[in-house]
């Protein structure tokens, strides 16, 4: 995908057509539109959007001004969510209010067809202290409706979010039009496919840019999807500089330099660095005398992550400032690692601030200044030449690994002299698994046993995350998936307290007979991380990103009935990409009545193009296919 970067006030033009388009009346359904059954270019749609359109203005108080209208139409009875229309503002303040609502509804099965949704079935709905949501209640709506919504938000402050053409359903028509504050200047960079055109027109009497792209086919989720955000069609804005009051034109953000120089100025940013933070002279005495570097490090990490929560909201910028998330224990993400910074500084530490793009939130173009490609603002911690990147808002990370959401990413690091782009990378910890199975069949082809698998380092922490928050679920879905009726009992456990220690997972296990005929059916691929073959669809559109190197070691002792004999052992192999990135080996044999089973499968590298998945689903389809091959016995 293509990335194109436009002054507002230098804009090279691209015109493709000659007019905008022109919108049907609120509430005047087309003909053509109430014919449609299908999306011609997108024929596996469960519904799609006949027009998106917003146009941002600004009244005589600055205050911006936007105004939406969004035509959709139900396809297939799994669409029919398509229709649960709510529109998120923020609410803190009245930054931002949400008004002028009106909606209608066409279904070709009621009466009348068309309806007038009532201000009854539009509400508010507060989501927390900062944000709500306007919802509209729509009626009758099944396949063949088409929804017509309209509203204005009002902000106080003037911020141009991103404009995204797609969705994970197709677009018909996408258009998008602003007016510029008089004497302030934005940037913004296109992302598009080469197949698809665009058009940008600039009215100079107006101060008007408008941008229209047309049939848009969806973007729907993938495995192993890295950030939806990467391969949306879509705008993003930054403004760039502003006139002064006594002419000439201040530049905003248009380098890296200007970025770290309005980063540290900046009184929700660099403003809440050295701070003093009550944390007292003791505690702070007592950190400061631990040696070496790393485990005071370490100290101030743990003591932070222990004491002060995460209350969800994610930032590049303090929302509440330090102090007050030292008061009352939480913050935002920026606030809690802003407040660990300093107490890393008050330790005597070399730390930096750090904005990141999570892997989520898509890709950082070097070349780009451009802010908003961050979400969020980390501590990076210089020891003998080495950095340690450091989390408070999110799942716990050992100090000495890099968080998983920003493996193999680019950051920014926040300083004037040793500041810059920098790469996140890791190439020595994985996702490690290593799982070991003593079980016996019995004479009618059950199997019991007892499974001890090892976990390390992301490996642990994606399954400790996973552990917190559902135990059951957990359990589904890394244990009893493997076969139907698979049951798992007396699971314990280990060094859960321990983070340099694997995690260590042990259970009893019991599988039903799978009997054909006089023959039993054994199915060997349990507990190895690949269940099944996710790689299924014919055509992929994004990157495949495991997100870290992955590493799965496999030994089974299974003792076989003296009643049983296998009829035909597997062949032992070993498969193995073109490019050496991902190998696989199964080992097999029997000995004294047990069979020895070893699956060893490695990668060595976490990403791979949209452009290799033939590949990556190819070698996934006779990996799944060998190890779901089932040992057939019989009565000798």
């Amino acid at each position: 995908m293509k990335r194109f970067v436009c002054s507002l006030l230098c804009l090279a033009l691209v015109t493709l057509c000659t007019a905008q388009t022109t919108l049907p009346e609120p509430g005047e359904f087309t003909e053509a539109e109430k014919s449609i059954t299908e999306c011609p270019f997108d024929k596996e749609a469960d519904a799609v959007v006949i027009f998106d359109d917003a146009r941002v203005d600004h009244n005589d108080r600055n205050e911006q001004v936007t105004t939406r209208r969004t035509r959709l139409k139900i396809l297939k009875s799994k669409g029919i969510h398509y229709g649960d229309v709510s529109i998120r503002y923020y609410s803190k303040d009245e930054l931002q209010f949400v008004s002028d609502v009106e909606a209608y509804t066409y279904s070709p099965k009621s009466a009348p067809e068309v309806k007038k949704v009532p201000q009854s079935a539009v509400f508010r709905q507060k989501i927390n202290d900062r944000w709500s949501v306007v919802k509209i209640a729509m009626p009758d709506v099944q396949p063949g409706t088409i929804l017509d919504y309209k509203y204005i938000t009002t902000a106080k402050s003037y911020h141009l979010d991103d404009w995204n053409f797609q969705r994970e359903i197709p677009v018909m028509h996408s258009h998008f039009s602003l007016a510029v504050l008089p004497n302030y200047e934005f940037t913004y960079r296109v992302f598009k496919s080469d197949r698809l055109p665009i058009v940008i027109k600039k009215d100079k009497q107006e101060g008007r840019i408008y941008f229209e792209m047309n049939e848009i086919a969806g973007l729907r989720d993938e495995p192993y999807m890295d950030a939806e955000k990467d391969y949306l069609q879509h705008i993003e804005f930054q403004m760039s500089g502003y006139a002064g009051t006594f002419g000439g034109t201040q530049h905003y953000m248009t380098t890296w330099d200007e970025v770290i120089r309005e980063l540290m100025s900046n009184s929700s940013y660099g403003g809440q660095l050295n701070k003093n933070i009550p944390v007292g002279a003791e505690w702070l005495e007592k950190v400061k005398a631990i040696s070496p570097a790393y485990e005071r490090m370490a100290a101030v990490y743990n003591f932070v992550y222990k004491n002060i929560s995460w209350n969800g909201l994610i930032s590049i910028w303090s929302v509440d400032g330090v102090k007050d998330a030292w008061e009352k224990k939480q913050g935002s993400s920026a606030d809690i690692n802003l407040l660990l910074i300093n107490l890393l500084k008050e330790a005597g530490l070399e730390v930096y601030p750090l904005l990141v793009s999570e892997r989520g939130n898509g890709k950082v173009n070097a070349e780009l200044p451009f802010i908003y490609q961050f979400n969020k603002t980390m501590a990076c911690v210089l020891i003998d030449d080495k950095k340690y990147i450091l989390d408070i808002a999110g799942p716990y990370t050992p100090p000495f690994m890099i968080p998983f959401s920003v493996i193999n990413t680019k950051a920014f690091l926040v300083n004037k002299k040793k500041g810059g782009i920098i790469t996140l990378t890791e190439t020595e910890k994985k996702d490690r698994n290593f799982v070991s199975i003593q079980a016996r069949i019995d004479d009618n082809g059950a199997m019991t046993g007892k499974a001890f698998i090892q976990s390390n380092e992301y490996a642990r922490l994606n399954r400790m995350r996973d552990w917190m928050r559902d135990k059951e679920r957990f359990k589904e879905n890394y244990y009893t998936t493997y076969e139907a009726g698979l049951k798992v009992d007396s699971l314990q456990l280990q060094n859960m307290d321990n983070d340099s220690m694997a995690l260590d997972q042990q259970f009893n296990f019991s599988a039903p007979p799978i009997a054909s005929g006089d023959y039993k059916l054994v199915n060997l691929n349990l507990f190895t991380g690949i269940a099944k073959n996710p790689f299924i669809s014919d055509i992929r559109f994004t990157d495949i990103d495991f997100g870290c190197l992955r590493s799965y070691s496999v030994l089974e002792n299974i003792d076989l009935p003296p009643s049983l004999k296998i009829e035909t052992l597997p062949k032992n192999l070993r498969m193995i990409m073109p490019d050496t990135s991902i190998t696989f080996m199964r080992y097999m044999e029997v000995k004294d009545n047990e069979l020895h089973v070893k699956y060893d499968i490695n990668f060595l590298r976490p990403v791979f193009t949209a452009d290799e998945y033939v590949y990556v689903k190819e070698f996934y389809k006779k990996m799944a296919g060998i190890m779901n091959e089932q040992i057939v016995l019989r009565k000798p």
